[in-house]
């Protein structure tokens, strides 16, 4: 009896989403990069790292820097995580509005991130490039 009041009292992404989401960034160009969620550095890529759901919210920001290359920026959505939503359903209303309350539905969308930085001489060029008047 106590089991079945546990799991009509959480829900699915509660129980196997755990607390924290994991962010991989791949080893993209250049080499090393610095990654930062919200302007705190987290690490160099490539790494994985778990973050507290708490600190990755809808909106967040994540940079991915290195001096002499242009910044790239990941705006964080966080989105409903389907399997969770499905099971939820199946276990009963109860544990689907458990999970959205809690917000250990939500998954943000830049888990896997792969870089590619451009130089800051290049993309000047670019710029100046695309700043010429057009000949005649």
């Amino acid at each position: 009896m106590s089991i079945a009041f546990v799991f009509t009292l959480t829900s699915c992404a509660t129980i196997f989403g755990g607390q924290r989401n994991t962010i991989k960034v791949a080893m993209g160009s250049p080499n090393h990069a610095q990654v930062y969620l919200d302007g705190v550095l987290i690490g160099e890529a490539p790494f994985a790292i778990r973050i507290e759901k708490q600190q990755i919210q809808e909106g967040s920001l994540i940079e991915v820097k290195k001096e002499g290359y242009q910044t790239l920026e990941y705006e964080v959505v966080r989105r409903p995580h389907v399997g969770y939503v499905l099971l939820d359903i199946i276990g009963g209303v109860l544990p689907l509005v458990v999970d959205v309350v809690d917000g250990n539905i939500y998954r943000p969308n830049t888990r896997n991130i792969e870089y590619q930085l451009i130089p800051l001489k290049k993309e000047a060029k670019i710029q100046q490039e695309n700043t010429k008047a057009p000949k005649n």
